[in-house]
């Protein structure tokens, strides 16, 4: 009999659970499940400490710029280095901080709700400088029709304030329809996101913002209550639909009304798992090439950003990825030279013929959207590396309702021959489980040898580091029933 490997239900017991219970260092697709790569370095200086924060941005004249940022310092990342930008000032982003960046039209924004923001013109600058305008500090921001519209001030921690009408240097409230509001009821500002209407994320509230014109200028529409976003950069949009991180789970929205996307799946699993006096470094992303909406977070083992959970918004299911790492951020991808890639950064030698990345990678093609990353060396990368060791788990069964059985082998279904297995076996559901140690003799014919007598089973699959496989989908099972008593 086959069992396929379901949908990761961590939250919902092992016994007759209906999907997997194991999916880490994987991602899910369409039927299957994919492994998930290992780090690259593509650069070969690294920031002075820990990233806070990074995006990319490409001009008009289609020139990518990738910026990133630390407690103290803004840089550009060009070909395979990374550039102080700071201009010599000093910076002081909070250790429960972040860097965000906002461009608007051919300026990028910098800000980290501390310090004034800082600017940069596409093309043209060599350094940050200060933004114009006297505009305040804040910590989140988005382009809202022809507006910078941003939350979260110092002394202002419910206040959403924006920009002159196409003016992202005239702040002046009552000036070019400049002006602010302050939300009395919600708690803080966690998240803003822009397009042709805003989205205002609250602790405890997700406000609809409109423009109007005229006196007006905005008008503000409640759409949620008592649903918020958590602190930290929670909140993603993909198209039409924004993601986020509330109190009560992962959730999505069309700027009308949320719907739950992890609960009964994921939810108290991620609660339980992650560092929450760190939720200010629980950091979202998208990997538009896999269709997955991604969250970074620390975990309570390590309290450093540690993991990974994984959500594909085409199929809706969840994995897990287990990898240290400082920051994950959408990035779009500049392209290489000839003499670029002669440098890129590979296995302690910088040349053409040492690359370990395959040259088709993502990393080397221009204009795409990626997935990138620091890591804990403060060094830019992309997840392009060998696959990283993985485990794929079945829910418990019992195989013939009412009676023991024994098992004499599995296959499992994935194009690999280096797959293990092993069995997790108990007789009553108030017994404790038993895990037979990963088997490895795989036979000529796929199958991996047994002699397991029990009731209830799991069964698991795993796969070594830098194994090539591209899709898992179950197991195999050659069982025979037994009797009961």
């Amino acid at each position: 009999m086959q069992v396929p490997f379901g949908e990761w239900l961590p939250d919902l017991p092992d016994h007759i659970n209906p999907g997997a219970t194991e999916a880490k260092n994987v991602y899910p697709a369409v039927n299957s499940y994919r492994p998930w790569k290992s780090i690259t370095q593509a650069t070969v200086n690294a920031l002075d400490n820990r990233c806070q924060g990074a995006a990319s941005f490409t001009s008009d004249g289609g020139n990518v710029t990738i910026f990133a940022g630390d407690s103290s310092k803004l840089y550009q990342i060009q070909a395979n280095s990374v550039t102080d930008e700071s201009a010599g000032v000093t910076y002081n982003t909070a250790d429960n901080g972040y860097w965000d960046f906002v461009k608007f039209g051919e300026t990028v924004i910098a800000f980290n709700g501390t310090d004034a923001p800082r600017a940069w013109s596409l093309d043209t600058s060599t350094d940050f400088a200060a933004l114009g305008g006297s505009p305040p500090s804040f910590r989140h921001a988005a382009v809202v029709n022809n507006f910078v519209v941003t939350g979260f001030q110092p002394t202002a921690r419910n206040r959403v304030q924006w920009s002159a009408v196409n003016d992202a240097t005239s702040w002046t409230a009552g000036t070019n329809q400049a002006d602010f509001e302050d939300l009395p009821e919600g708690g803080v500002v966690t998240g803003v996101t822009g397009g042709q209407f805003g989205l205002i994320f609250q602790e405890n509230r997700i406000t609809r913002m409109d423009y109007r014109g005229g006196n007006v200028i905005f008008s503000f529409r409640r759409i949620e209550d008592n649903i918020g976003a958590v602190q930290g950069k929670t909140v993603i949009k993909v198209g039409n639909l924004v993601y986020f991180l509330s109190e009560d789970g992962f959730r999505v929205t069309d700027g009308n009304k949320s719907s739950p996307i992890g609960n009964g799946k994921v939810d108290r699993f991620f609660f339980d798992d992650l560092r929450f006096a760190h939720r200010e470094r629980v950091k979202a992303a998208v990997d538009y090439k896999n269709k997955l909406v991604l969250w970074s977070y620390p975990s309570t083992a390590s309290g450093v950003t540690d993991k990974l959970i994984v959500y594909n918004y085409e199929t809706q299911r969840w994995s897990i990825v287990e990898l240290s790492h400082q920051m994950i951020f959408n990035y779009i991808s500049p392209g290489f030279t000839v003499d670029e890639l002669d440098n890129y950064p590979s296995s302690g030698s910088n040349n053409l013929d040492a690359i370990n990345v395959p040259l088709d990678s993502d990393i080397f093609v221009g204009g795409l959207r990626s997935l990138g990353v620091f890591d804990t060396t403060n060094k830019f990368g992309t997840f392009e590396g060998a696959n990283l060791a993985c485990e794929i788990g079945t829910g418990e069964t019992e195989l013939f309702p009412q009676n023991r059985s024994l098992v004499t082998h599995i296959r499992p279904i994935v194009d690999t021959t280096s797959a293990t297995g092993s069995l997790t076996i108990r007789n009553r559901v108030g017994d404790s489980q038993s895990t037979t140690s990963p088997v490895a003799s795989m036979h000529a014919t796929g199958t991996i040898p047994f002699h397991k007598s029990a009731r209830y089973f799991k069964f698991n699959m795993q796969i070594p580091a830098s194994t090539t496989w591209n899709d898992a989908q179950g197991i195999d099972i050659e069982a025979i029933k037994e009797g009961y008593r």
